[in-house]
């Protein structure tokens, strides 16, 4: 009896145990689901992925879930570490989905991705990237913006190369004054040094390893901004995987031009990628290529050590499979550009099992009907980095006109057009409810570096005092908008000061102007009676 008792309370004790490990994982599992739901910002309900647009422009279909929840469609993202962006398709109950996509919408650390107007769809995109590249630039009510600094993409290059850095497309509302970039992390033996432009760079001797680079701008305010570049600096081993695996297609049947580095050749070629599954040899540009891959060859490899063709890519088991690998369902490691490459390098086969299910949900995505002529007139106007100057327009949604702009000439976008006419022709329909992003990038636009022909508006709080023939209408609060436009032919600066306690003047209350108008509802009315003088 004493043995049977025994027995029984092990038993017991054992059901105990399995029964709060499972209270425990349940516990961390709901803990999880909670920070997990924490991290993420919900989009403008109605929007969707223009994936076509997307793609093209380097973000990564990730994958399509099974999950009837829009809190699980969110949970499979926090579980993958590539993912920032996810968007799924509503039914009627409150809180379900019909499906659920996953998507990597950063390209070297660059924001690519772009929303249209589609009703039936929800979005949530990762606290850092709505911080860094959706929200609002901030309040209209604050005095002066700070400046936002750019450096450009993440680069991959070739030991011993240089390389220039830039910071072009950092923006303020008044003027940048100083550009400083210093080296964060890397070998200290790498040489900084200025050019003849202020926000430009030459880096040289950099040797294999990563290096982080910070680029701080200070506008004429005193207010300053940093973002931090990564350039790795290929090793042998690594420019293999970079330059000399086969170009890949991808198990996805789109039709996205990319380039790849022929080792046979030693040229960067281009490409048709499907769209979803690449490896590491497939570039957006011939110059990120030429960066990544110049002067390799098959005999570089040979030079490290190592003769004859690339060894055969093999599983590695045992270990906690990376973020850059793939888990086959053994538990065992691929290189993540492995997975459908029509081959199989897991032992089980597993790397190769979901590819067609890849394919008909990435299908389903180019299928969706958006209006790409929406998609292009809701783009924020892009100077690009380079440093021509062309007069182009671009079409402002928020004030439904089109303003003129400076295009340097590369690296734009396509809110941009050759006449007023066919901007306004293309555009005319789209208003601000078919905009995604609410940064205040329609309702400035930068001027450093380039005087002359803008058509814009701004409206800021002055920090300085700006004389106009108004009587007593200048304000204590120096509340103003501007505009540069062309009378007989000359630039002219267009400026209105106001205080909301103040009698509105005539020549204003003509333009329906009244008082107690917020600046942003002048600024309109404005807007659509230019020209209009204060000198």
């Amino acid at each position: 009896l004493s043995c049977r008792m025994t027995s029984l309370q092990i038993g017991l004790l054992l059901c105990a145990s399995v029964c709060y490990i499972i209270f425990l994982r349940h516990a961390e599992a709901q803990a999880f689901g909670e920070q997990c739901l924490d991290k993420f910002k919900k989009g403008r309900d109605d929007f969707v992925l223009d994936t076509n647009e997307s793609v093209k422009d380097g973000a990564t279909f990730i994958s399509s879930m099974k999950v009837e929840r829009s809190k699980d469609c969110i949970r499979a993202c926090c579980k993958d570490p590539r993912c920032n962006v996810a968007f799924m398709e509503k039914v009627a109950d409150e809180g379900m989905i019909k499906s659920c996509f996953l998507f990597d919408c950063l390209y070297k650390q660059t924001y690519v991705c772009r929303f249209v107007r589609k009703k039936g769809f929800l979005n949530y995109i990762i606290d850092s990237v709505y911080a860094s590249d959706l929200a609002t630039n901030g309040l209209p009510d604050e005095e002066d913006h700070p400046p936002v600094a750019n450096g450009g993409p993440d680069r991959v290059v070739q030991p011993q190369e240089s390389l220039t850095l830039d910071g072009i497309e950092s923006k303020d509302d008044h003027e940048i004054v100083t550009y400083q970039w210093h080296l964060v992390s890397g070998n200290s033996s790498a040489v900084i040094e200025k050019t003849k432009f202020d926000d430009q760079v030459i880096v040289s001797k950099l040797t294999s390893g990563v290096y982080k680079f910070q680029l701080t701008v200070t506008d004429s305010s005193g207010q300053s901004d940093q973002t931090q570049i990564t350039i790795l600096v290929l090793t042998p081993e690594q420019s293999e995987d970079h330059c000399l695996v086969p170009k890949k297609v991808g198990p996805c049947r789109g039709s996205f031009p990319r380039w790849h580095y022929n080792a046979a050749s030693e040229k960067c070629e281009e490409f048709l990628f499907g769209g979803c599954r690449e490896n590491l040899n497939n570039y957006l540009s011939l110059q990120e290529c030429t960066n990544a891959c110049d002067g390799v060859s098959v005999m570089s490899s040979f030079s490290s050590g190592r003769s004859g063709p690339l060894p055969a890519p093999r599983e590695v088991c045992g270990i906690p499979c990376g973020s850059s690998q793939f888990t086959c369902a053994n538990g065992c490691c691929l290189d993540q550009g492995l997975e459908c490459d029509k081959e199989q390098q897991c032992s089980d086969g597993s790397d190769e099992e979901n590819c067609e299910y890849l394919n008909d949900k990435f299908r389903i995505l180019l299928q969706i009907p958006v209006d790409e002529q929406k998609v292009r007139c809701t783009e924020h106007p892009k100077t690009g980095n380079c440093r021509d100057s062309f007069t182009k327009w671009y079409y402002s949604p928020l004030y439904e006109k089109c303003f003129r702009f400076n295009y340097g000439g590369c690296d734009g976008n396509d809110n941009r057009f050759d006449t007023e006419d066919t901007c306004m022709t293309t555009c005319k329909l789209v208003t601000e409810k078919d905009v995604f992003e609410r940064k205040e990038s329609f309702e400035y636009q930068d001027t450093q570096g380039h005087k002359g022909n803008y058509l814009f508006i701004q409206h800021f709080f002055c920090s300085y005092l700006i004389k106009v023939k108004m009587g007593p209408f200048v304000p204590q609060n120096k509340l103003c908008s501007f505009t540069i436009t062309q009378v007989h032919g000359k630039d002219t600066l267009t400026i209105l000061l106001l205080k909301s306690n103040s009698s509105t003047p005539s020549i204003l209350r003509d333009l329906g102007v009244k008082a107690g108008h917020t600046y942003l509802e002048v600024v309109m009315k404005l807007s659509a009676s230019l020209p209009i003088l204060f000198t």
